[in-house]
């Protein structure tokens, strides 16, 4: 299809197929729409160290601190590299340059271990930026990090993704079931929901809200201080609060929201045309990754 219609053409044609509306790149107005923007106006390379899996938990642990860290079990340059005989019986595997390149493994001497190095090694050949052309994956080094198995009581582990414009959370999208029967559901901050329009195959459960939100949005405020917008993803199991991963092009512009409704509500406040991302280095200095202004 898409070399029938031209880039351009297709990514609007892909785009109201995914969202049920038109694409405007000349006046932005949800969320999705100035993801896409973004994408096609400012740099994003700056932000690799925020997205890398394992070099974005430095970032974490000077904002808000190890506790919450995912314990990490080690990081490797190359699968050969990993003594599976000393790993516990649970973990996760990640690719720490892209996105969706897990491995949950909770009985590892039930794991497939031909075929997951084969797709492990896969992953380190590949960028992640010419999955999707997201430049801030562009320059990321590919390494595996494994991790502590977390599970919550229901036998899952939800993502609470908290939409953060100028270090204030939005709102939020949670996650059920992620990699099995994926549903969700969206919250505003104050954890009013927005109910669904569209018929569901399957009717998310709910969920509850947490009796630490207050605590989930101050982590949210402190990770994305600086950064006109980032998504803050998060677990909450059992009373603990623990970090997920920074995203910058959430879903890259093209998950759909439901209902469309949100994706305007957490798009509002974004002014792409003052898009700045910043962070704090070291020297505690304040380094600008990118300012784009236009009249």
């Amino acid at each position: 299809m898409q070399h029938v219609l031209g880039r351009k053409n297709y990514l609007k044609w892909i785009f109201r197929k995914v969202h049920g509306y038109p694409l405007d790149m000349e006046n932005p107005r949800s969320l999705s729409e100035k993801i896409h923007w973004i994408k096609a106006n400012c740099e994003l390379e700056p932000l690799a160290p925020f997205i890398d899996k394992y070099s974005v938990k430095g970032f974490v642990r000077e904002r808000i601190g190890e506790q919450y860290l995912v314990p990490l079990i080690g990081v490797y340059d190359r699968f050969d590299d990993i003594d599976i005989d000393l790993l516990p019986r649970r973990f996760v595997m990640k690719a720490t340059h892209g996105c969706g390149w897990n491995i949950l493994v909770k009985d590892k001497i039930c794991v497939d271990w031909k075929g997951t190095r084969a797709k492990i090694n896969r992953w380190l050949r590949s960028n992640y930026y010419d999955v999707h052309g997201e430049t801030c994956y562009r320059n990321l080094k590919g390494r595996i990090i494994i991790e502590e198995y977390l599970e919550d009581p229901s036998g899952f582990l939800k993502d609470y993704k908290f939409y953060c414009c100028n270090g204030e959370p939005l709102g939020l999208h949670v996650d059920i079931d992620r990699f099995g029967d994926h549903t969700y559901r969206i919250y505003d901050a104050e954890w009013n929901e927005f109910v669904k329009k569209k018929r569901c195959r399957k009717i998310p459960p709910d969920v509850p809200k947490p009796d630490k939100l207050d605590e989930l949005l101050e982590v949210c405020r402190k990770l994305s201080n600086g950064f006109s917008f980032v998504r803050v993803d998060l677990y909450y199991t059992e009373g603990r609060i623990y970090f997920g991963e920074l995203t910058f092009t959430p879903g890259n512009g093209m998950a759909s929201f439901d209902p469309v409704e949100s994706d305007y509500y957490f798009g509002a406040p974004l002014d792409v045309r003052q898009y700045i991302a910043v962070h704090k280095c070291e020297q505690n200095e304040i380094y600008k990754c990118q300012t784009h202004t236009t009249a």
